[in-house]
């Protein structure tokens, strides 16, 4: 199945989902992902509105433009299931007094995640694993080429009921090579509502050599089953985009027990 059909599919299933549960932590934003997972039964759509990366290189500056998406589905216990990918993407390409623009859809990735036992409450430690599998099913400007397999884990320590401080570590195998990531982010809620956070991203790319992003960002939640985020990062040193931000909306959907 195209990446299109499938994610319309988990889309329509969510959107018919008639009642509530108690509502999760959200993966968006910023680096890694929630140390839990959704209850049995629920579900959970992560949208892009969409995300904006800027990169020049070799006297081309590239824009593009992502909506990415990712459904999330309560297996039960401590597992859950992900399908994410791009209906829509735009590039905008100038350089050697050339321009060109493409638009089209990007892979779709499967993943299971699993998250510790832990409370999240103040004073606690917490952590969950992800592991992906990105298919080589995207349009030629969006895809990777060839199947890419991740595997994520994200702890979490609460020092109390305001603060959050998160390590992210991942590695990406494509074609062969690996891409490692660390990202440190430090998070504080300021009331019921709203939740600012500040990251740096460092990578290493077997081809292309190290990269460090730092940003931050903020999420507003509406309500008990809706959030609102936008987060912006900077190229601090090493190659990659110069500028990447986006701006989401996360909706839980459940069943009431």
């Amino acid at each position: 199945m195209t990446p299109r059909p499938l994610l319309a599919a988990l889309a329509l299933a969510v959107l018919s989902t008639p009642t509530f549960a108690d509502p999760p932590d959200f993966d968006r934003p910023g680096a890694g992902f929630a140390t839990t997972v959704l209850p049995a039964g629920t579900l959970a759509l992560e949208q892009g509105l969409p995300t904006y990366e800027r990169e020049r290189s070799d006297g081309f500056l590239d824009r593009t433009y992502t909506a990415d998406s990712v459904i999330r589905l309560g297996l039960g216990g401590p597992v859950e299931l992900q399908v994410a990918g791009s209906a829509w993407n735009r590039l905008e390409e100038r350089g050697m007094g050339s321009r060109r623009h493409a638009t089209g859809h990007g892979d779709t990735s499967v993943g299971l995640k699993w998250a510790s036992p832990g409370s999240g409450d103040a004073g606690s430690f917490s952590w969950a694993a992800l592991g992906n599998v990105t298919f080589d099913n995207g349009d030629e400007d969006f895809g990777n080429g060839a199947r890419e397999v991740s595997l994520g884990s994200t702890m979490q320590w609460k020092p109390d009921d305001d603060h959050q401080n998160t390590l992210y570590a991942n590695v990406d195998h494509l074609k062969g090579r690996n891409t490692w990531t660390l990202a440190p982010t430090f998070g504080r809620k300021f009331g019921d509502q709203w939740m600012a956070y500040i990251e740096a991203d460092a990578i290493h790319d077997a081809d292309e050599g190290n990269e460090l992003q730092a940003g931050g960002g903020l999420a507003y939640t509406i309500g008990d089953h809706l959030q609102l985020d936008a987060y912006a990062l900077h190229r601090v040193a090493g190659h990659g985009p110069s500028f990447i931000a986006g701006l989401g909306v996360s909706m839980f959907f459940g069943r009431k027990s």
